[in-house]
């Protein structure tokens, strides 16, 4: 299972987006606040300056452009994009001053999301996952029986247990768990091998609280368990 946390944020330039618009909301938390454009291919410049970042994937996220080209010192990738998250992990760990993004659509584009950094793998966990729909929708009746309510849309959640981790898993664990809280949205993939039947979800952590108690066995070793909530 991968996690997409640790985004290297860089100061960006390129094509303007329309007026009321910011090329910075493509870091933004909020998914559906979109950098709009007034044309259908439109390159983005990140710079890091001074301070070369390690980079080993790129996620684009809520966008209509079909097709990427990103440009770093290190060579280039292109691919297209088909999902609401496409996640393209490198073959090896860069390390990079700068990036160029170059994205095409069929009409004026729009872009959501831009992640550029290192993806964090989470231990195994164990088989039968469970995933489901959080409904937000709120109905009443009346003395006569009929049903009125508001409708709201529904957030998909997932949720897994891990039995046994160990203690450098663990750290692994409590770092992602300080870092995200329950309050910053980011990336889940749960199964990358099987992305058409658990597709990558923008969420948030689910949980008041995380438990890793010892298991009762030799050495060190743990269990706990996580889940997300859909975010927007």
């Amino acid at each position: 299972m991968n996690i997409y946390y640790k985004n290297e944020q860089a100061e960006l330039s390129g094509d303007d987006p329309v007026v009321g618009s910011s090329l910075y909301n493509i870091y933004d938390p909020m998914l559906e606040l979109t950098a709009i454009f007034s044309k259908n291919n439109i390159k983005i410049t990140g710079d890091y300056g001074i301070n070369s970042v390690l980079v080993d994937s790129l996620c684009i996220g809520y966008t209509n452009a079909f097709r990427y080209e990103l440009t770093t010192q290190e060579g280039s990738c292109s691919g297209l994009i088909n999902d609401k998250i496409t996640i393209f992990n490198f073959d090896e760990i860069l390390f990079i001053n700068g990036f160029k993004l170059i994205l095409e659509s069929t009409e004026n584009l729009y872009l959501g999301y831009l992640f550029l950094g290192c993806k964090t793998l989470l231990p195994r966990f164990e088989a039968g996952p469970e995933t489901g729909k959080i409904l937000f929708s709120e109905s009443s009746r009346s003395f006569g029986g009929q049903v009125f309510g508001v409708r709201r849309k529904t957030l998909n959640s997932f949720s897994a247990s891990f039995p046994r981790i160990s203690t450098e898993e663990k750290k692994i664990i409590t770092e992602y768990v300080d870092a995200v809280l329950n309050i910053e949205p980011h990336i889940i993939d749960p199964y990358p091998d099987a992305r058409e039947e658990f597709p990558p979800m923008y969420s948030t952590l689910n949980v008041s609280d995380v438990s890793l108690p010892k298991r009762n066995e030799n050495g060190f070793y743990y269990s706990s368990s996580l889940s997300w909530q859909e975010a927007r």
